[in-house]
Formats: C-alpha cells, sequence, structure tokens
C-alpha cells in the first residue's frame, strides 16, 4: 500500500483522488489548511497566497481559531466524502493554556475521528508554544505531531523539538520536510530519539532524499506536500532513488501504515 503521509485539502477534492489514482497512491494523510494556493488564477494571486504563506510559518498569523476551525470542517468533510481513501490530522492553535488546548483538541481532533495533530508551522524561537501540544498528544493516546521544520526553523529549534520529544517518549513527533537545510543535524537527531521520525515532502535536494532515505529507511514517511508537490514525480523520486526494494516499500507506505495502525 502506497501512503502519501502529507498533502493538504485541495479543491475540487474529486481532481485529488483522480491524481491519486493515476499515481497510484492508495491513501493519503490529509492535513487542513487555511488558503488554497491551487486556486490562484495569475501570478498575482499566486504572490499573495505565498505572501501569506510566509507570514503563516514566520509565526505573524496568531492562533487564527476561527480559520483552522473552519479549515477542519472542511477536511472533515473531504474525509467523508471518501473515506477509504483519506486519513486526517487536524490543525490546532499553539501557545494556548492547557486547558482550553485539551478543549480543543477533544472538540477539533477525537470528536471528528482524526488520526493526528498537525501541521504546526512555528517562527523560529516559538517552539515553545508546542508544550501544551504534547500535553493534549499525551492526554488523548498520544496523537502523533507534524511539525513543519524548514525554513524558518533553525537548527536550534529542531534540537528543542527533539527534546520535547525526549520528554514525552510515546508520542510520534514527525518533522516535515527532512528538516530542510538542517537535514545532518535533524537525521542524526532521528537516529538517536525512536519517536522521532522524518517526512520526505519538499526535500532540500535529490541527493539529500536519497542520503537520508538510504539512512534511515525505517524512520521517512514519504509525502507530497499537495498542492505544492506533484504526486507521481514524488513518488518516482523515492523509487529512482532507494537503494533497494525494501527501502522504497518502507517509505512509500509501510512505515506510516505501522504508525497508524493501517495494516
Amino acid at each position: 500500500m502506497i501512503i502519501d503521509g502529507h498533502s493538504h485539502v485541495t479543491l475540487p477534492v474529486q481532481e485529488h483522488i483522480k491524481a491519486m489514482d493515476a499515481a497510484g497512491i492508495d491513501k493519503t494523510v490529509l492535513f487542513s489548511t487555511a488558503f488554497h494556493p491551487e486556486a490562484a488564477k495569475n501570478f498575482a494571486e499566486v504572490k499573495s497566497s505565498m505572501e501569506f504563506l510566509n507570514d503563516l510559518l514566520a509565526g505573524k498569523k496568531g492562533s487564527m481559531v476561527e480559520e483552522r476551525q473552519k479549515a477542519v470542517l472542511e477536511l472533515r468533510d473531504a474525509i467523508r466524502q471518501y473515506p477509504d481513501r483519506y486519513i486526517g490530522f487536524g490543525a490546532v492553535p499553539a501557545g494556548l493554556e492547557r486547558k482550553p488546548t485539551l478543549q480543543y483538541v477533544d472538540e477539533t481532533i477525537q470528536k471528528n475521528n482524526l488520526a493526528g495533530m498537525g501541521e504546526f508551522t512555528l517562527g523560529s524561537g516559538q517552539i515553545r508554544l508546542l508544550k501544551n501540544i504534547f500535553c493534549a498528544s499525551q492526554e488523548f493516546h498520544n496523537l502523533p505531531i507534524w511539525i513543519h521544520a524548514f525554513f524558518p526553523l533553525t537548527a536550534a529549534d529542531i534540537k528543542e523539538i527533539s527534546e520535547l520529544a525526549k520528554d514525552y517518549p510515546e508520542t510520534p513527533v514527525i518533522l516535515g520536510h527532512l528538516g530542510g537545510s538542517n537535514w545532518l543535524a535533524t537525521v542524526a537527531l532521528v537516529k538517536e530519539i525512536p519517536n522521532l521520525y522524518l517526512d520526505t515532502s519538499a526535500y532540500y535536494s535529490t541527493f539529500v532524499l536519497a542520503s537520508v532515505i538510504n539512512e534511515v529507511p525505517k524512520k521517512c514517511f514519504f509525502g507530497v506536500d499537495r498542492p505544492f508537490g506533484d504526486l507521481q514525480l514524488s513518488k518516482n523520486a523515492v523509487l529512482q532513488f532507494a537503494r533497494t526494494s525494501a527501502v522504497a516499500n518502507a517509505v512509500l507506505g509501510e512505515n506510516i501504515a505501522r504508525l497508524l495502525k493501517l495494516a
């Protein structure tokens, strides 16, 4: 079973399913989104979308509670249309106090039968805001946490995430995009910490992708990051650079299936 471990709701949803069928993707771990760059009609609209994304990644958008709730409803509706193809991860605002965080996770993640929390997009120096997210994961049977780990996060930020992972050893923590330009330091942490994993989407270069999936094949999850990545090209890259079929199979589906108990 080939599983895209990280893509966002794209509209119309039916086009995503068609693309999955064409690329031979059996299931997608689907994430909510606060905006839809795939709907851009021209470059000016693309630019506007990217400015929104940059502000989001820099932590300039705050908790965006209302926007996240709307996005989770959109995610829920997509999963209800295709329950055999989608598994959901829902956005949770970071930085709330413990009680409101637990209440939000209960009402938004648990009651919608979502499998994990994320994607968390934080500015550099903001990792402390995840403390109550980790508390909530533990409270709700160790929900996986998916964290954007490309720019603007630094090696120090990723190290701080790893310390939280150590403090909560039963909580699966997925670092997005192989750690971006900090991939070497990130791989070292993943080797050391059992509950720390890597997502391959938006990898830094094909050299990095090849190096990492062959070094820690059991700790990598195939991801596309649709609409920013292409399903077929992303799948082909893993198949091309995996040294063995065992490596390809682990990355393309076995690892995430085991984590989410999909087998």
